[in-house]
């Protein structure tokens, strides 16, 4: 039976810088000094041999991240590679030299390069975490705003700001199936065009593309040396693809002797491709309400249209003849229910037939809508006027006494007798016809009391007011009624 070498024991140097820098580790919140720590560590440990670290992302890409001398080549041919652990896959790993670090610094190394990764790996977990509450915040914020929004050019103004800030991108564009919205710093127009083109072609399955998995032709149309860190998220609200959300970041340039600056690609970590996924289904969300709200808000427009056109005169603006109808129906209803009193006004245009037969056609529009603005502007807010016809006029007066309802047509008569026509007309007069409603009397009874009393007004001199009230009383008197009158 074998049995296992013993552990070997650390030098107590070694041990006790392992603790030191485990203790720092754990307590460690910015990535990028516990990368930093590590290349100066390993620098240390390699009796200052150069070091480098490297960055693994999706797909298998890498990027220097670090080097330690900062000033320090690339690794040669005797470097070994060492992983630094983050379960699954690893973060990353370092490029040293290792033939002097000692049998027993080997395993504490790899035990504080694990407990690094574990640690970097913990805090990439709290900025996804962050993020995800920053999203859940400004979609609140969307939310509550999207009443104010237009269309996508007014949300990626209000909130583009911010997805580039979520997502350390330096540009953003919504390739959307008619045009693109940018924000930032984008490629050209053109350049655009192509990357939409090629999106097109993408498989409807494929909801991310990189730019390695972007055609050639697509891929070059891009200035390798600033957007090769492209991120294109389709956006699809119940599978019905709206357009792609594609994220720019920089190549950022590093420094080489003799001037020359050569720019490393800005690679996408899982984290960052989750937090676009998010943010493209919210933005697709917020484009699908926006296109609803304006296809309500043209679908109210042409209703009121139509309405309009259905319920207004075209000469004058005010009720037709079919919206009058519908309103007497509805303030008799309102009378039965509520006893209100209720007074009928049926005007008439003196002499119109001689008007349009000296003037022509036109000249007698003018007067309609001449006397129209008349009307208009001698009755009040709840009274309901239209043209009932030809040269008629209607006019519904609620709530009046039958006193009250006798003086405003009278003053309707004298308003239009007494206001200059347009030409060659000299003037114009008026003839009204007066009914009250009684309980029981439908809408057209009310209408032909209204009728008899307006050709009343006609044959006794025309440019007056007749009452179907007063008929009515001289009738129950028995005093006849006069056949010239």
């Amino acid at each position: 039976m074998s049995i296992d070498p013993p552990f070997p024991q650390p030098r107590p140097l070694e041990l006790a810088t392992l603790v030191q820098e485990l203790s720092w580790v754990s307590l460690a919140n910015d990535q990028d000094a516990i990368v930093q720590r590590l290349a100066e560590r390993l620098f240390w440990l390699t009796r200052q041999h150069p070091v480098t670290l490297y960055r693994r992302y999706p797909g298998g890409n890498t990027r220097l991240v670090c080097q330690q001398p900062p000033s320090a080549s690339r690794a040669d041919g005797n470097d070994q590679t060492i992983l630094i652990p983050q379960d699954p896959p690893h973060w990353g790993y370092a490029s040293c030299r290792t033939e002097n670090l000692t049998t027993e610094t080997l395993p504490l190394l790899r035990l504080w390069l694990d407990i690094s990764g574990q640690r970097l790996r913990y805090l990439t977990s709290l900025r996804y975490e962050h993020h995800r509450q920053q999203l859940k915040a400004k979609r609140r914020l969307i939310v509550s705003e999207i009443r104010q929004m237009q269309d996508a050019d007014t949300l990626v103004a209000r909130h583009g700001d911010h997805w580039l800030s979520l997502l350390h991108a330096q540009g953003v564009a919504l390739m959307l199936n008619d045009r693109h919205v940018v924000r930032g710093m984008t490629p050209t127009a053109s350049a655009l065009s192509q990357l939409k083109t090629a999106l097109s072609t993408m498989q409807a399955s494929q909801h991310i593309v990189t730019l390695s998995d972007l055609p050639d032709h697509a891929s070059a149309a891009l200035p390798s040396a600033r957007h090769g860190g492209a991120l294109a998220i389709r956006m699809t609200v119940a599978d019905l693809t709206l357009g792609w959300m594609v994220l720019f970041r920089l190549h950022e340039p590093e420094h080489q002797d003799g001037g020359v600056d050569v720019y490393l690609p800005s690679g996408w970590l899982a984290s960052d491709v989750q937090i676009a996924q998010d943010l493209a289904d919210d933005i697709a969300v917020a484009l699908s309400v926006i296109d609803i709200m304006h296809a309500n808000r043209k679908l109210i427009s042409s209703n009121d249209q139509l309405k309009r056109l259905a319920h207004r005169d075209p000469l004058t603006g005010c009720w037709n003849r079919y919206r009058l109808d519908l309103a007497l129906t509805e303030v008799i209803a309102q009378s039965t229910c509520n006893g209100d009193s209720l007074f009928l006004l049926l005007i008439d245009i003196d002499d119109f037939k001689s008007i349009n037969d000296q003037h022509g056609h036109m000249v007698g529009d003018e007067i309609i809508a001449h006397v129209a603005a008349l009307i208009r502007k001698q009755l009040r807010h709840q009274d309901g006027w239209g043209r009932w016809g030809g040269e008629e006029f209607m006019v519904i007066i609620p709530r009046v006494t039958h006193a009250r309802a006798l003086k405003m047509a009278e003053r309707l008569c004298d308003a239009i007798a007494q206001s200059p026509c347009p030409a060659p007309v000299q003037g114009v007069t008026i003839s009204i016809g007066v009914a009250r409603w009684q309980p029981g009397l439908g809408h057209r009874q009310l209408i032909e009391r209204a009728d008899d009393a307006m050709y009343r007004a006609k044959r006794s001199g025309k440019n007056r007011v007749e009452s179907a009230e007063e008929r009515a009383a001289t009738e129950a008197r028995g005093g006849g009624v006069n056949p010239t009158a």
